[in-house]
């Protein structure tokens, strides 16, 4: 039995591949190439393509790319905190122009020694190379995962709304999606909700570190 085949248009080429490809398949022999543009959008190298798709690499050393490494880079710093910080609550982890920061409600502030703590553990998450999987809720599903996330739950429930740019990096008005970190194992280790795109693993985050901590008003 034949193959089944889709004709996508890849950086402005006709191409056939198997039904059932992903970025992932599409640049195995390019490792640069993080995430793509799929009719227009950023989507992660793990989404599947489709009959009629136009596909756009997204190479991890051009804007786009830097920005969906740091984005990735704040999923990280937040499971870090989580880690040390288990009572810590999320707000929301956008990238800014020279780098990325996460929102924390926590009891008391981080000191110089938490961020030393939280730099190291970041460092073990990168290593343990995670990948980053997204998965698509209903809002009834999200409520019930964020459930002990006050600010989560605020940004889902607003999700309809006229979002400022930051807190659109969570959610849109489409659809709602979690960020599975998976292990080697294929266990989700943290999640988050998120809009996405992400690296394909942890391990594409190169040189970082956390510079200072501030106090921050909600949104």
């Amino acid at each position: 039995m034949a193959e089944q085949t889709i004709s996508i248009t890849l950086n402005g080429e006709a191409k056939e591949v198997a039904a059932d490809q992903t970025g992932v398949q599409l640049f195995a022999e390019d490792k640069n190439i993080i995430a793509v543009r799929l009719n227009g959008e950023p989507r992660d190298l793990y989404t599947e393509l489709h009959d009629g798709d136009v596909v756009e690499s997204i190479a991890l050393d051009s804007e786009d790319g830097l920005a969906i490494m740091r984005h990735s880079a704040t999923h990280v710093m937040a499971q870090a905190v989580q880690e040390i910080r288990p009572d810590a609550k999320l707000g929301i982890g956008p990238v800014i122009k020279d780098g990325f920061y996460y929102d924390f409600d926590v009891e008391t502030p981080f000191t110089p020694d938490d961020l030393k703590a939280i730099e190291k553990r970041m460092q073990r998450i990168i290593k343990s190379s995670q990948s980053f999987r997204r998965r698509v809720v209903t809002e009834e599903e999200a409520l019930a995962e964020e459930a002990d996330q006050p600010y989560k739950l605020e940004l889902i429930k607003d999700k309809e709304a006229h979002l400022d740019p930051e807190a659109a990096t969570e959610v849109s008005g489409k659809e709602l999606s979690f960020y599975d970190n998976v292990d080697r194992e294929g266990n989700v280790v943290w999640k988050d909700l998120c809009r996405g795109p992400h690296l394909p693993n942890t391990r594409y985050i190169k040189a970082f570190k956390i510079e200072r901590s501030a106090a921050a008003y909600w949104r």
